[in-house]
């Protein structure tokens, strides 16, 4: 754990390395009904750890705003394409 989030255990919550961890996994869609169950029954009661889902949520939907697929430029990809092509 770095110390970042050992000073943000200290003084926050107890349970913050276990929240944190389930967090990453929810944010991936990985994190199991149980674990989904535990952290939102938690973060009704611990401002600490609901203040850190909304910012790490916040900075996924910002970064998946940012980093949309946007429109190739039908020359661009056929470039791409006759140089894959001509690579093989």
């Amino acid at each position: 754990m770095s110390e970042t989030s050992e000073k943000k255990e200290s003084k926050g919550c107890a349970e913050f390395k276990k929240c944190l961890e389930i967090l990453h996994l929810m944010l991936a869609n990985e994190a199991s009904s149980d674990e989904e169950g535990y952290f939102h029954e938690h973060i009704g009661n611990c401002m600490f750890c609901f203040e850190q889902y909304e910012v790490e949520k916040q900075i996924k939907e910002l970064l998946q705003t940012k980093l949309a697929n946007r429109p190739v430029p039908a020359d661009l990809a056929a470039s791409i394409r006759l140089k894959v092509f001509q690579s093989a």
